[in-house]
């Protein structure tokens, strides 16, 4: 083996939020505002939320070490903290474009446990054995990238743990790469991000693709308005009202609406 792994050897690990506070909400809202690739948002946001992951201070280096189906799993139950919606996610149906509500809880979605070995397999291949980890989030952002080489290859070249694993990746073949992705699958943790559906419009069998970047998160521009509105009527700065508990800011928020409309 030329290197040791980089994935971390938890699949599901422990995880404690930060108190929720506008600076926190904001710093979430600012990540998925940037434009950021989704590797690099993914990060932002788990830094963000959690004090903890896997009972250690979260340092962002290992959160780009978590194994993709951990940060997936992580996301998720972040989401869970902001979206209070009563259960239900909106989708279109792949076939017809008609809007549909789906149920769904975010903190329960179904999950698979990693597998034994975890996080290293050792395949067969017709190059003789290899070791590979399961990927990682520096996988997933070195995939962003553009890159000459087809994507299954690339992978197997980032996870494979020899001295020659871009070359080994580009001789390897179909069936190699088809055992060695088969290995990865079994051995990696993850958890449901779709959900399968009739449609009720058209009765066709439709998925949905569940991406909590995409609707659980706090916006940048309703935390601002509720500064702007603590700040007119309570004449507090900026600091003073996002250092507020979430919870406590939205109910003076509240009563301040409540009073206008008096």
């Amino acid at each position: 083996m030329h290197r040791a792994a980089q994935t971390l050897a938890v699949a599901f690990p422990s995880h404690t939020p930060r108190s929720m506070t506008g600076d926190v909400e904001l710093g979430v809202a600012a990540a998925l505002a940037s434009g950021r690739r989704r590797p690099d948002a993914v990060t932002a946001v788990l830094v963000h939320v959690f004090s903890e992951i896997g009972g250690l201070a979260t340092e962002i280096g290992d959160v780009w070490r978590l194994a993709s189906g951990s940060r997936e799993w992580l996301l998720q139950r972040a989401a869970a903290l902001f979206w209070h919606d009563a259960g239900w996610f909106q989708a279109r149906c792949a076939h017809c474009d008609a809007a549909y509500d789906l149920p769904l809880k975010l903190a329960s979605a179904p999950r698979k446990p990693a597998g034994r070995p975890f996080p290293t397999v050792t395949v067969r291949t017709s190059l003789g054995a290899r070791q590979f980890e399961v990927p990682n989030g520096l996988h997933e952002a070195d995939l962003a990238e553009d890159s000459p080489h087809a994507p299954e290859r690339r992978l197997v070249a980032l996870c494979g743990l020899g001295r020659d694993a871009q070359a080994d990746a580009d001789g390897f073949t179909e069936g190699d790469l088809r055992a060695i992705e088969d290995a990865l699958d079994a051995a990696a943790p993850d958890v449901a991000d779709e959900a399968s559906i009739i449609c009720p419009a058209c009765k066709t069998s439709t998925a949905a693709r569940i991406d909590p970047l995409d609707f659980a998160f706090p916006d940048m521009q309703g935390i601002l308005r509720d500064v702007h509105a603590l700040a007119s009527s309570y004449h507090w700065s900026e600091d003073a009202i996002l250092a507020l508990p979430s919870a406590r800011r939205r109910a003076y928020v509240r009563l301040i609406g409540q009073e206008a409309r008096r």
